[in-house]
């Protein structure tokens, strides 16, 4: 089993993301949740590379993951044009629904923290009625404000009491991120970052067609269902996103 422990990562600008297929993926998961250590996991896409490169601390936060995956289509893409040939793209939904999967059959205990209440009653409904066996057994939707010292330790403690083994950390790019990193000695658990996944499996959001995720176009359904808060994030990240790489494959320039 100690060959499934390294992972090797590429460099997306300066942003890593591990060569890593679906079937690896949830052997590390599963293997970790039996060890009963803190990991934590990254789902990646390009606002989170373009946040690596204008941050460093976040930068520090996603690559120091024990793995991060591609997320988005684009994230993907870059992968193969640097080389990978074993990477699977791995959208946060899909993982989410992948380990939901081997929780049932296995009996590990899943968990969620972040987004609100209706999402994660949502989704807790959604999952207990296609996985008959799961064992939900950890959710907590914060309140929008910065924690104190002793509200974090309460959280952490009833955390660590629910004796989850995998948590799904739902509080969106970058603050998940910065919250696993954070916490990464605290818990006893395997964190994973999926940002909205909840929205769309609780059934809140509708998640974009497999033929729009497909060609990459994930992104443009979620603007026309948010045009205002998405269309000036989307669009200078993405531009960004292609001018840096474009100058990272070319050899224009070398990231940090």
């Amino acid at each position: 089993m100690k060959r499934y422990l390294k992972q090797n990562k590429i460099k997306i600008i300066n942003f890593e993301i591990s060569n890593i297929t679906i079937n690896n993926f949830l052997k590390k998961v599963l293997y970790w949740a039996k060890k009963k250590k803190s990991h934590y996991i990254c789902v990646s896409s390009v606002h989170g590379c373009i946040e690596s490169f204008r941050s460093k601390k976040f930068k520090i936060a996603h690559n120091s993951a024990d793995i991060a995956v591609a997320d988005g289509r684009p994230i993907f893409w870059a992968l193969k044009l640097l080389g990978s040939k074993d990477a699977d793209h791995l959208p946060g939904y899909y993982i989410t629904e992948e380990i939901s999967n081997l929780a049932n059959k296995t009996g590990l205990k899943i968990g969620f923290y972040g987004s609100t209440k209706k999402n994660l009653n949502g989704t807790q409904k959604y999952l207990k009625k296609k996985y008959k066996n799961i064992n939900i057994s950890y959710k907590y939707s914060p309140p929008f404000k910065r924690l104190n010292k002793k509200e974090d330790q309460e959280i952490i403690n009833d955390i660590n009491k629910s004796k989850v083994d995998i948590l799904f950390i739902c509080l969106g790019c970058p603050k998940q991120e910065l919250w696993m990193y954070e916490h990464r000695k605290k818990l006893k658990c395997t964190m994973i970052g999926v940002g909205a996944v909840v929205d769309f499996l609780s059934g809140n959001k509708i998640l974009p067609n497999k033929f729009f995720e497909y060609i990459g176009l994930a992104w443009l359904i979620r603007l026309i269902s948010e045009p205002r808060r998405l269309f000036w994030r989307y669009f200078s990240i993405i531009f960004l996103f292609i001018i840096l790489f474009i100058l990272q494959i070319t050899g224009l320039k070398r990231f940090k």
